[in-house]
């Protein structure tokens, strides 16, 4: 058995102080007399005498304490082993004895309070911190959010790449929540691919932009190995004390919270205010607008110039809540973009859309939707479509896809591949805004595009502005020389429409042709618009 290097020193440190203990009692004795003849008299049977005492007492000592701290310290040894291999200094050699206990008592310490495989906070070290947050909140009425993160389908991962991969996942997942969070945040590993955070916050919108944020750095591409794993993430959040003042009715909450963005259409999701909570920001009002159907589609004809009929109708959003009267429909996309809420409001859309097409029973209307940069980022978005129009029996052409210009510049390679999908479905495609996003004619050239729409700033001086009359002039010829043909929009007045009529353009929408229809309106316009152009 190896003996600690403190166990020898303090033993030969005592024999020492013995040795000089007796040689200084014996001068004491001697007084003005010779002391060595003295020395020489006792020693022979003091020192075997010290030597065996000495001896007796290690044994003791090394059966009693020495041999059970040392097997003990194999098993702790093993075990930190087994749960951080490597741990600290692989290459350094092992201490013997009290050092090597001291060394994975350390370890064990760190095995208690930490995840082994990420080394971040363990559920026992997260609850108590949750716990001293409740406290202070009580306190100084700070509020703060619980947050449960999880990877979907991890399962799959472990099953199509294997456990060695799926934990280094994990690991590159926590570098990236530490490297993201701050100071004064908590995270912690639950079990498996569940993490947990303590996040302070001054107002709602301050905590969903931080999440959204984590988000998306989290669901960037991960290189493990030489392999590309891409994984999707759900994360519910609760806040105190809107949606619990205990730790129990927080947990509750923030998991019913994830579990709806686990199976919902958006991946993060708040949990519902208390009843009779007030203030709700313009995000979860948003969130909720979208859950209760607060939204409502309207629809502005398009007309063709050459025979005065519609065309098609332009789908247009419209939110009915008083308190967010504020909010132009440019801002509530963007809101909904920021928030990742753009892919659930997009399906009601083009699910309202295809709904209110089927029950109009015409095969004459068409109807045309915008889609979000966000979409157009989204290789899930034509299955989706073709769901919707297959659920309402819809054919595609009756469908038409409008898309700004400067959205095509924003990685255009992955944004063709998904149009062209969308036109191989049926979908006629339009470029909306044209002349404002400063797309690429390589790119234009490329895209299935069958219509462009130019701006209106560009329209309504047209009269009056040479600059702007010859702009629109040059953007019909160049549409008609790629053999696609040209909308205008804002028309407001006669002379706009009759000169944009003289210039050859194929189709205007605006005020002058009409206000935004509701959908019970769309018959009779129809039929008016029949009338007219056979008058």
């Amino acid at each position: 058995m190896k003996i600690n290097t403190l166990v020898v020193g303090l033993f030969l440190l005592v024999s020492g102080l013995i040795i000089v203990g007796w040689l200084v009692s014996l001068y004491v004795v001697a007084a003005e007399r010779d002391v060595w003849p003295l020395i020489r008299q006792q020693a022979w049977w003091f020192l075997p005498a010290l030597a065996l005492s000495m001896g007796v007492v290690y044994r003791i000592i090394d059966r009693a304490i020495l041999t059970p701290l040392s097997t003990l310290t194999d098993a702790m040894g093993r075990v930190v082993q087994a749960q951080h291999p490597g741990y600290r200094d692989a290459q350094e050699p092992l201490q013997a004895g009290l050092g090597k206990l001291h060394r994975y008592i350390d370890g064990l310490t760190e095995l208690a309070t930490h995840d082994p495989l990420t080394r971040l906070h363990n559920r026992i070290i997260f609850e108590e911190k949750l716990k001293q947050a409740l406290l202070d909140g009580k306190r100084t009425g700070k509020k703060f959010a619980l947050v449960f993160l999880d990877i979907d389908g991890f399962y799959r991962v472990n099953h199509e790449y294997g456990s060695y991969i799926a934990d280094a996942l994990l690991r590159q997942l926590a570098a990236r929540l530490v490297d993201n969070l701050r100071e004064s945040d908590t995270l912690a590993r639950l079990e498996k691919d569940n993490f947990a955070l303590l996040l302070e916050f001054s107002d709602i919108d301050q905590l969903t932009g931080l999440l959204e944020k984590l988000r998306e750095q989290l669901v960037n591409t991960y290189r493990i190995y030489g392999r590309e794993v891409k994984v999707a993430i759900s994360i519910g959040a609760a806040v105190y004390p809107d949606h619990g003042n205990t730790m129990v009715d927080l947990a509750l909450r923030a998991d019913e919270a994830l579990i709806k963005a686990q199976n919902g259409d958006w991946p993060l999701v708040m949990a519902r205010p208390a009843q009779g909570s007030g203030g709700i920001s313009a995000i979860q009002a948003l969130r909720k607008g979208i859950e209760k159907n607060e939204f409502s589609l309207v629809y502005q004809p398009v007309v063709q110039l050459s025979n005065h009929r519609t065309h098609y109708f332009e789908a247009l959003l419209r939110w009915a809540r008083p308190e967010l009267h504020d909010y132009s429909i440019a801002q509530i996309i963007q809101m909904a973009e920021n928030s990742q809420l753009i892919k659930p409001l997009t399906n009601w859309i083009v699910d309202s859309a295809c709904r209110q097409l089927a029950a109009l029973g015409r095969t004459d209307v068409k109807f045309a939707i915008n889609l979000s940069m966000v979409d157009l980022h989204d290789d899930t978005l034509p299955e989706r479509i073709a769901g919707m129009l297959q659920r309402h029996e819809i054919a595609a052409a009756s469908l038409q896809i409008e898309i700004t210009e400067g959205q095509i510049m924003q990685e255009p390679e992955r944004v063709i591949g998904i149009l062209t999908r969308l036109n191989a479905m049926g979908l006629p495609l339009t470029i909306d805004d044209f002349g404002t996003g400063q797309a690429s004619l390589t790119y234009l050239r490329r895209l299935p595009v069958g219509k462009l729409k130019i701006d209106q700033s560009f329209i309504k001086d047209m009269v009056s502005n040479a600059e702007d009359r010859a702009i629109v002039e040059a953007t019909i010829k160049l549409a008609h020389t790629l053999d696609i043909e040209v909308v205008a929009e804002g028309v407001e007045t006669a002379a706009v429409y009759d000169l944009l009529h003289d210039m050859g353009c194929n189709y205007v929408q605006g005020y002058y042709v009409s206000r935004p229809l509701d959908h019970d309106q769309i018959i009779h316009w129809c039929d008016q618009s029949k009338s007219r152009s056979a008058s």
